[in-house]
């Protein structure tokens, strides 16, 4: 029996590329949504065969494509030709969800707007990503996680240091941000299509996503003293600390009223509990030149080891900066099912699940590894009407693979 999820029964035509959009309908398609992926004959979508140098391949398997297209179907077709834009519109007839990374005036070229695909069925949700937003003069403008998201959105600036190069963004650290507000606005649509009968058009961007990301530093810039770059405050329990042997501990006591003596205590350092230089967090954050140095010698006189049974039974907020490598068999994690494993063409291949579990279960309803182009095509175009002989016509113009 086939395993399902809660988006079980919807179909998501999409006709998008790269990580952005794929990024979050792989969200739906792992929690049961049917989402087919609408790619060029012969090329298909450009991340099957990007080369950046970064070493994203194992052998032949794509980690990129496995992990923001597994779960997912594809079809291939020419909607440069009359024949092939024809099939997709039979396709949307049959589908709850639109979902485009492609540019607007493209799709208005390719007669594929609101108003074409709602001639053919009328409660299409229609949802597209881009990268500066859908109106103002720039709309048009192409945009990628590094141009839109991380240099335009601010991101960049916000994690460079003054008169430092400008930190490199993580791969994918924009696209997946903004694969959640995709998700979060395909299931608002679909939420509201069943309550009222009325399908929306759904918009987001890699812009839209770094400003809301940033929304905390953005308010908080109204204030007159406020300054992102301006000296660094070093708040004593708030800060971090390296152990003998190199691990770094990070505090974040936000309230630290029940928290001083019961840390004092662990670190041998009681003496300083009625320390008038510390009495309060007025006094700490006033003295923190003081007090940083003092925590620091005593962390720093033992090695991690030593500091975690006693950190395990402190009440505080407070973890290890952790390497990639350590995240990816933090028990946290397994246990959470916040990664799981997939095969692969008898590879298997460590993918990470979506951030939302339901009815305690993170990691997909099923784990299909991601299709080779064109896959789906024939089930697809025989679904929708198409006999063999014209599925074998349309293949041998070119317009279907």
């Amino acid at each position: 029996m086939t395993a399902k999820g809660i988006f079980d029964g919807v179909r998501i035509v999409e006709l998008a590329q790269y990580v952005f959009v794929p990024g979050g309908s792989v969200l739906l398609a792992d929690q049961g949504a049917e989402v087919i992926h609408v790619e060029p004959p012969m090329t298909g979508d450009p991340y099957r065969t990007l080369k950046v140098g970064d070493g994203r391949e194992i052998g032949s398997v794509n980690l990129a494509m496995e992990q923001n297209n597994r779960n997912k179907k594809s079809i291939a077709l020419d909607l440069k030709t009359e024949d092939g834009r024809e099939a997709l519109l039979k396709l949307i007839e049959t589908a709850d969800v639109f979902l485009s990374s492609i540019r607007p005036q493209a799709l208005r070229k390719l007669r594929l707007d609101v108003d074409d695909l709602r001639a053919r069925n009328p409660k299409i949700i229609y949802a597209r990503g881009n990268g500066l937003g859908f109106r103002g003069e720039e709309a048009h403008k192409p945009g990628f996680d590094a141009s839109a998201f991380w240099a335009r959105g601010g991101a960049c600036y916000a994690f460079t240091r003054p008169g430092q190069q400008p930190t490199s963004p993580r791969p994918a650290f924009g696209d997946h941000s903004g694969g959640m507000a995709v998700a979060f606005g395909i299931a608002s649509a679909l939420f509201k299509r069943a309550m009222t009968g009325e399908p929306s058009v759904v918009e987001t961007s890699l812009l839209s996503t770094a400003v809301w990301m940033l929304s905390s530093d953005i308010t908080y810039s109204q204030m007159p003293h406020y300054s992102l770059h301006g000296a660094v405050t070093r708040v004593a329990l708030k800060y971090a600390y390296t152990t003998r042997d190199g691990r770094i501990i990070q505090f974040m006591l936000l309230d630290p009223r029940p928290h001083w003596g019961p840390l004092c205590r662990l670190l041998g350092l009681e003496h300083l509990v009625d320390d008038p230089r510390f009495a309060g967090e007025e006094e700490r954050i006033a003295n923190s030149d003081q007090l940083i140095p003092i925590i620091q010698d005593r962390i720093g006189a033992e090695e991690f080891a030593h500091w975690k049974p006693l950190l395990d039974g402190f009440d505080g907020s407070w973890e290890v900066i952790q390497t990639i490598d350590d995240l990816s068999t933090d028990p946290q994690v397994i246990a959470n099912e916040m990664i799981f494993s997939m095969d692969v063409g008898g590879v298997p291949v460590r993918m990470v699940s979506g951030p939302t579990a339901f009815d305690g279960a993170a990691r997909p309803a099923e784990a299909r590894p991601a299709p080779a182009l064109g896959a789906h095509s024939e089930a697809l175009l025989t679904e929708i009407g198409y006999s063999a002989d014209a599925i074998a016509d349309l293949r041998a113009r070119g317009i279907a693979q």
